[in-house]
């Protein structure tokens, strides 16, 4: 009987069922009834409206985590295109652009020269969107910027004063404080510049500069202008600012000592945060015997040299790099042209300081 009834089983799944008229067919096993209706429906982080990838916070932000990924794509034109769209859809909220930074900041050193454009574009449009931006994420863009400005590729020494500029119009006096001896010493690398008169490096110098490439003439003219903004930025007090040690003495003699500082890292000179090396003995023993400190600086001077305040950095250009900055300038001056135009309009302004010394000084 069993047997029987197991093939009988077999039969049915290949026996077609006869339809007749006015009775419907039975219902498969697996039918769903789809008879309901709803009003709406819910689908979690997903958006009808717009395509994937397009996911939009509670601010109205766009979900910018896979275009920041594919900054680091193998292409050059993917990640060109990637910082177009972000600086197109910049968030409002303050949070997500340390996020942006950390992954955009490092194309500032990328072999194609669209792709350091378009950073260019997205820093100046950051620094816009988010004033002081700049001013937070100062230690590492300057890093990159002084590597940059070091590279052994000339195209991207090149424009690697186009960020600096960046820095300087945006958050100048922030890179003068924390920034100023360090920025110099890379402009007279950068423009194959000697700090000592020893014929030795000027030699060292000036091969150096043709193996690497050198600089071209309109990258020569871009250099010079940022200097200029950058000396005037870092020597001068910038124009309509009101000192606050003038702002506190209107209230007591004395309130400028417990007012907050506006600088982001007022006690950064102290290096509480910062591991230093200790000075080598033979350093300490050639200072000791040069004899009475007569209180310039020298360049041995400049590692342990804090230009927080603008007397100490006019006191350092003053001491260390005028003599070599104007002898370079001389010489740029009678090439000519664009060139020697704005070496001019440079050593303006270090006559001008030197004179604003000179009446100081009487």
């Amino acid at each position: 009987m069993g047997s029987k009834k197991k093939k009988a089983d077999k039969r049915k799944d290949f026996v077609k069922p006869k339809l007749r008229v006015g009775k419907t067919a039975a219902k498969p096993d697996n039918h769903t009834d789809t008879s309901f209706v709803a009003k709406t429906i819910h689908l979690p982080n997903q958006s009808l409206a717009k395509p994937a990838g397009q996911a939009q916070s509670d601010r109205g932000d766009v979900d910018l985590s896979h275009h920041l990924s594919l900054t680091k794509h193998h292409s050059s034109t993917t990640r060109k295109e990637v910082l177009a769209y972000i600086q197109a859809h910049l968030p409002n909220n303050p949070s997500f652009y340390k996020n942006i930074l950390t992954a955009v900041v490092p194309l500032i050193l990328d072999q194609s020269a669209g792709v350091r454009a378009a950073v260019v574009s997205l820093l100046v449009a950051c620094a816009h969107k988010q004033q002081g931006l700049l001013d937070l994420h100062m230690r590492t863009v300057v890093l990159f910027i002084y590597s940059a400005m070091t590279h052994i590729l000339p195209d991207i020494r090149n424009d690697s004063t186009k960020f600096l500029q960046i820095l300087v119009d945006h958050a100048g006096q922030s890179v003068a404080r924390a920034y100023f001896i360090k920025t110099i010493k890379n402009f007279f690398g950068l423009l194959a510049w000697t700090l000592t008169d020893d014929k030795k490096a000027q030699s060292l110098a000036i091969t150096t500069s043709l193996s690497l490439g050198g600089s071209t003439k309109k990258a020569r003219i871009f250099h010079l202008i940022v200097l200029r903004k950058f000396l005037e930025a870092s020597l001068f007090e910038p124009t309509g600012a009101v000192n606050d040690v003038e702002l506190a003495a209107a209230v007591h003699a004395q309130s400028y000592k417990y007012q907050l500082s506006q600088a982001p890292q007022p006690f950064s000179p102290l290096n509480l945060f910062t591991t230093t090396l200790p000075r080598s003995r033979t350093v300490e023993n050639s200072l000791s015997n040069q004899g009475v400190d007569d209180g310039t600086f020298s360049l041995k001077d400049l590692d342990s040299i804090s230009s927080e305040d603008l007397e100490t950095r006019r006191k350092i250009l003053k001491d260390v790099f005028f003599k070599p900055s104007l002898k370079n300038l001389k010489s740029l001056i009678k090439e000519g042209g664009e060139v020697g135009r704005e070496a001019n309009s440079c050593m303006a302004v270090l006559e001008k300081l030197d004179a604003e010394l000179a009446e100081s000084k009487e």
